[in-house]
């Protein structure tokens, strides 16, 4: 089993965004040291509690404190960018980290309507060329333009020794096809979504033509005992209870703010809040490691890239490291 994480650089109300963006590189580094196989950030936009708009960025800092960690952005959302740009940003990701830059691709717009038109426009017009747009970034990547095509003289400099590793994202038949038409592999985003996930791993692996893997993305908080884990999830809960109810919390709530929070609610909206797990496991390690045991074997894949939200820094730490405790097999990797 390999065992990965996605970062959405949650805040905790206790910190900063200057703190928090530089602890993204703390918990690379201890992911490194505890044998995690590869690290990378998500993209969103103007949502409240997430510090990543602009993976690359992060993706550079977190590089040059690093040594031998993947690095990768799950996901690059393509339809707002062009793809020579994007070509170009992991190339020279991949120039500065030989050998260790995966590039994931989405197509989601990672925000609000408001933040898409600014970004990029008519983000769903952008969405249905999704298609095109793999193609050109991947015919960018490995320089293999037909001679007749427009580009083909137009190269995505600094040119790599090693080209980025290429992956789609997504929770869908639709992206699964896409990810095996032009041969990458899939991610499939199990946290957000449960019920499709065996269904839509199993359309990718029919189309598929070569050896490229499947991973899945959980969410996942581990801690000493089942009753501290559900406490620390606790906060999460009401961080997502709150921005579904389009009041959001701009950081994830210590234990005492989120317990204040929930007094402050009624018998059924408490319990209607502390029910919903979003798909996440929660538990002691052995709890969690049972869990992911069943779903590898469900889903016949050996890679997860882990999502943990908590209430703060230490308790995420705390959280991958006891999980690589029951995976001892991490450190010889």
């Amino acid at each position: 089993m390999k065992l990965s994480i996605l970062d959405q650089v949650p805040r905790s109300s206790e910190t900063t965004n200057e703190i928090a963006l530089k602890e993204t590189a703390d918990l690379a580094l201890a992911a490194e040291s505890l044998g995690y196989h590869r690290y990378w950030v998500a993209e969103h936009h103007d949502l409240h509690g997430l510090l990543s708009p602009a993976p690359e960025i992060l993706l550079a800092y977190i590089g040059a404190k690093t040594n031998s960690i993947r690095l990768g952005a799950g996901a690059i959302l393509l339809p707002h960018y062009a793809p020579y740009k994007v070509a170009e940003t992991f190339n020279m990701l991949a120039n500065l980290f030989p050998g260790r830059v995966d590039l994931g691709l989405g197509r989601s717009p990672g925000g609000s309507a408001e933040s898409s038109e600014a970004l990029s426009g008519n983000f769903i017009e952008r969405v249905h060329t999704m298609d095109e747009r793999v193609e050109e970034l991947m015919h960018f990547l490995e320089r293999d333009f037909p001679d007749d095509h427009k580009y083909s003289k137009l190269q995505a400099v600094p040119i790599p020794f090693e080209a980025p590793t290429a992956y789609i994202l997504g929770t869908s038949k639709k992206s699964a096809a896409l990810a095996a038409k032009h041969n990458l592999h899939y991610v499939y985003g199990h946290f957000m979504n449960q019920k499709d996930s065996d269904e839509v791993i199993a359309h990718y692996r029919k189309r598929q033509t070569g050896n490229q893997k499947a991973i899945v993305g959980v969410s996942v908080l581990c801690a000493e005992t089942q009753e501290r884990a559900e406490k620390l999830y606790r906060s999460v809960q009401i961080w997502h209870a709150y921005n579904e109810q389009q009041e959001p919390l701009n950081s994830i709530p210590t234990l005492a703010e989120a317990d204040y929070l929930l007094r402050q609610l009624d018998e059924k909206k408490r319990k209607e809040i502390t029910s919903k797990k979003h798909g996440a496991i929660v538990g002691d390690k052995y709890h969690v490691k049972r869990k992911l045991d069943e779903l590898s074997l469900e889903l016949n894949v050996d890679e997860f890239i882990v999502l943990t939200h908590a209430p703060e820094l230490r308790d995420r730490l705390h959280s991958y490291r006891l999980l690589a405790e029951v995976y001892p097999q991490l450190v010889s990797l």
